[in-house]
This record gives structure tokens, sequence and C-alpha cells, in this order.
């Protein structure tokens, strides 16, 4: 296990990392005027790789935040409780959008074949690490390196859904950013997509989407499984690549 003070010396973040915020590298756009910002990590379950990334993610939003929406696996509420009460005076009600955080473990089979690793989406564009991530996080996704994840993190701060019909909806999105809206009906279909590390390829159709075949290292996103109802997602961080199913 590491601990904390491990943690944060090998990663190069102290305390005033935190405090002053961490550059994500998102061009001209001012923090708080985002439409949606998600951080997704696949991380080490021994509490401080989920804390410490947490932190990060509310590092890189200032200002006021939403009441925060938690579904978090019982074994690391406190490490989250923890993350989230250095922001405790921000939280504020009726503010239009919608700021959660979900934890959960992964399967045994996912986790046994799963690097740990983190992936950020800036308004529908998820960002190069190589370009796009400052040095706190850029140290933090070092880290983590060479560790294999337990848990899934995803930390999510955007606009309030409005439902405005009752079918779904597959969206694809990239590093360049909104790609496909398919709607999820009939029969299973497949679509190849491309990223970084290789093809990626897709069935999806009423029963929800699933990655059929990954060429990624780990196949973390098809280790994943279906994702049938709004708000699912499936994530590959070495593709830069986000599967998420929404309301129509």
């Amino acid at each position: 296990m590491l601990n904390r003070r491990a943690f944060l010396q090998s990663a190069l973040l102290g305390g005033a990392a935190f405090g002053l915020g961490l550059k994500l590298g998102l061009g001209g756009g001012q923090a708080g005027d985002r439409s949606q910002l998600v951080l997704h990590g696949f991380l080490p379950a021994d509490g401080e790789a989920v804390g410490e990334a947490v932190r990060a993610f509310l590092a890189a939003t200032p200002g006021q935040l939403p009441a925060p929406v938690l579904d978090v696996t019982p074994r690391l509420r406190g490490e989250v409780a923890a993350a989230l009460r250095g922001r405790a005076g921000d939280f504020v009600r009726g503010d239009g959008r919608v700021l959660s955080l979900r934890v959960t473990d992964l399967g045994a089979d996912l986790a046994t074949a799963a690097g740990a690793d983190i992936l950020v989406q800036d308004g529908g564009r998820v960002l190069d690490p190589a370009g796009e991530f400052g040095r706190g996080l850029l140290a933090l996704r070092a880290a983590l390196q060479g560790r294999t994840a337990a848990v899934a993190l995803t930390a999510r701060l955007e606009a309030r859904d409005e439902p405005t019909g009752r079918g779904r909806v597959l969206v694809v999105e990239d590093e360049r950013g909104l790609q496909e809206r398919i709607a999820l009906a009939g029969a299973p279909r497949s679509l190849e997509l491309g990223g970084p590390a290789g093809r990626t390829q897709v069935e999806f159709g009423q029963d929800g989407v699933r990655v059929v075949r990954a060429s990624c290292r780990h196949a973390t996103c098809r280790l994943q499984g279906t994702a049938t109802r709004a708000g699912d997602l499936i994530a590959c961080a070495p593709n830069r690549l986000l599967l998420r199913v929404e309301s129509a």
C-alpha cells in the first residue's frame, strides 16, 4: 500500500499544487465556463490514489460547485469524503449543473488485466496527456504507471440534463471531440474506431453498446461489458475514446 506521503512525493504534488489548481492545458477557456469536465480513472484500491484523483478533479474546477451526488463503493467512501471536505465551503444548491462522483469495484477479470491510468474529457473532447495535461496531472498519472487497477472512478461536472425523449443514443467522443450520435435501436450493428493505440470495434443496438475487439494492451474497454442505460459509459484511455449512452 502506498501511503499519502509517499504518493505525494512520488507524484511531485504538494498541498500548494492543489491549492493553486491544476493546469489542464485547456487553451483560452476560463475555468468555470466549461460545459463539461470529466475525469475517468482506473485506479488502485488503496484509497490514496482515489483521493488524489478526486482532489485533482476538484482543483481543476475553481469557484462554486453544485452539491455532489455520490455513488461510491463503501470501503472507499472515507477517502472520497476526505477529498471533498477540502472544498466543502464551495458546494451550493441550485447551481444549474451536476457534480457526480462514482467509484465502483472492477470485476475480477478486469482488475487482473487493467493497468492504472487516467483520462480527462473537456467540453466533449478527450485530452491528449502529452500536450494537454499540466504538470500536476501528468505527475499523478506517472505515479500510477505500472500499478494494477482495482476500481473505476468517474468524476463529472456538467450542465443539468433535461431529458427530451424516451429513446437512447450512443455518443462517441475522442480527442477531436464529438464524432457520432447514433440511435440505440434495432438489431446489433458494428462500428470500427481508430485511435493512438489502434482500432476498436464496437457493437451497438437496442440492447446497448459494447466493445468486441480492442487493439490496446489491456483491452480494458472490452472487459467493461455492455452499457445500456443513460449515463453508462465505456472509456479507453490509450485510444482516448469514450462511448456514452444518453437519453435521446
